[in-house]
């Protein structure tokens, strides 16, 4: 007999919250079963990649600054979706931002100066918004899908990346690696913390989220993103004008990811490389979810994503896991969470085809 999805009543607010904790665990169960019937310790590899991190204290270091970028830009897509404008190319804005910042870094070096590494922000977030938009435009002139263009304008971002560090900003004195030249003491974020690699890149993705909270909910713009978002038809009779609230969504979401992009090269990098593209813009899409969308949640949701960054590196080392083993479960993490969300919001009905059997028959039994 065929199925059929019936929407139920509206859950309630405490089910929709406990989806992602149901999620977490389904994750864990589902990794230790994969990965033992592949010849691995299933059970000592969700405790390296999801354990270990939180529970060793020299590894929190690790998980604030994995934690920070993925918070902005995290927040960046949260404000996009509750638009409905569906962002997926934050890892290109971010790779963009890294790059408009480093421009900085290298017009610049050898100077000295408080004013540098605040222009180093401003390019990075200028080159973000700029990269996102691109998407915009075609959104609002053409109709052109956002997920396709701002998907495939990543690709493009890494290929430049490649280029420069190859071509016109390769170290001259880097003995033939890809890379530009190191920035100077004054294009640096310092460290928050001494003798750690905490920088003061992790209190400012704080309050990024805390100010993007204050502004959705406490302000106008925050009230029309949700009513765009929810209802575009009570949107457009409110006076609210739906391109120009994807270019609102689409450049906050691209300015943040190239925020999180110049703080990145600034701090942990501290110049180009080729692997600088690190996919914190495509995990911070389950960032988003993850935390429901709500800025305050995303700071617990990129603790999560983040203990899977450091546990897996932990767990290639310890238990011989590859490098993808923390991909796999981000990706389990993503299935599980969506697939609880439908079960949430729909049950799952079977459907009799007697009705139109009887119907046909009685249609060919008609002269």
């Amino acid at each position: 007999m065929p199925f059929r999805l019936e929407k139920r009543p509206a859950p309630s607010r405490l089910m929709l919250y406990a989806t992602p904790f149901g999620a977490l665990a389904l994750t864990m169960i589902a990794g230790a079963l994969v990965f033992s019937l592949i010849g691995y310790d299933g059970l000592a590899a969700v405790q390296q990649i999801f354990i270990t991190p939180l529970t060793s204290t020299f590894r929190w270091q690790d998980l604030a600054v994995k934690a920070s970028p993925l918070i902005i830009i995290g927040v960046g897509l949260a404000v996009a979706y509750r638009a409905n404008v569906w962002n997926i190319g934050a890892e290109g804005q971010y790779i963009v931002g890294g790059l408009t910042g480093t421009w900085v870094a290298l017009a610049t070096h050898g100077m000295t100066g408080l004013w540098i590494l605040p222009a180093m922000v401003l390019a990075g977030m200028a080159g973000g918004m700029a990269y996102a938009a691109i998407p915009a435009f075609f959104k609002t002139r053409f109709n052109v899908n956002e997920i396709l263009t701002s998907l495939m304008l990543t690709y493009a971002s890494v290929q430049l990346v490649y280029y420069v560090v190859r071509g016109p900003w390769k170290d001259p004195m880097g003995m033939g690696f890809p890379q530009t030249r190191v920035f100077s003491e004054a294009a640096r974020i310092p460290n928050m913390i001494p003798g750690t690699i905490v920088h003061w890149g992790v209190p400012v993705a704080i309050i990024v989220a805390l100010a993007v909270w204050f502004v959705m909910s406490r302000s106008v713009f925050g009230y029309r993103i949700k009513v765009v978002g929810a209802a575009p038809k009570a949107a457009r009779y409110a006076g609210f004008s739906t391109n120009a609230t994807i270019w609102l969504a689409l450049l906050v979401s691209g300015g943040l990811a190239g925020l999180a992009g110049v703080l990145e090269v600034a701090g942990p990098f501290q110049r180009m490389v080729p692997g600088f593209p690190t996919n914190y813009g495509f995990t911070a899409i389950i960032v988003a979810f993850l935390a429901r969308l709500h800025p305050i949640g995303v700071i617990f949701a990129a603790i999560v994503l983040a203990v899977t960054f450091v546990g897996g590196d932990l767990a290639q080392t310890t238990t011989g896991l590859p490098s993808a083993a923390s991909g796999i479960f981000q990706a389990m993490l993503l299935f599980f969470l969506l697939a609880g969300d439908i079960l949430v919001r729909y049950r799952v009905r079977r459907v009799s085809s007697q009705p139109v059997a009887e119907v046909r028959a009685a249609a060919e039994a008609q002269p």
